[in-house]
């Protein structure tokens, strides 16, 4: 029954967490914000490639639990790769959600917004809560 619910849990979370980022880079135009940001916009499909290829990377790394032995210097420079890409997406993503309130308006959901906002903030200090406190994820 454990099992059952941990298989549940890591699932509907993974739903919820791949929901977000393709929401994320392609309903808010996050990707081509970034490749305007860049000044690439002439190699679209370089960029939606790389973000493919990093994100079945970093899936492939941990689902199969595979350990890079690398060297410290390697490290660094995948550490100021990974720090420059946070950078552009939060770029990105300020441009992106100036659209937001304006939408939220318009489908005459501003009263309800705030519901939203906090059962996403709850849920995640929940579940934040039970995967670092619960036996077997730690």
């Amino acid at each position: 029954m454990k099992n059952i619910i941990c298989i549940l849990l890591g699932l509907s979370g993974g739903l919820v967490v791949g929901g977000g980022i393709v929401a994320f880079f392609t309903v808010l135009g996050v990707l081509s914000n970034i490749l305007k940001f860049t000044n690439t916009e002439d190699y679209p499909k370089i960029g939606e490639l790389s973000v493919l290829a990093g994100a079945l990377f970093s899936c492939i790394l941990y689902f199969f639990d595979i350990t890079l032995f690398l060297n410290k210097y390697i490290l660094m420079v995948g550490g100021l790769f990974a720090g420059v890409f946070i950078g552009i997406v939060a770029s990105a993503l300020a441009e992106t959600l100036d659209i937001m309130p304006i939408m939220a308006d318009r489908l005459n959901i501003l009263k309800w917004i705030y519901v939203g906002v906090f059962s996403i903030a709850l849920g995640k200090v929940f579940f934040s809560i039970i995967y670092w406190m619960t036996i077997g994820f730690s």
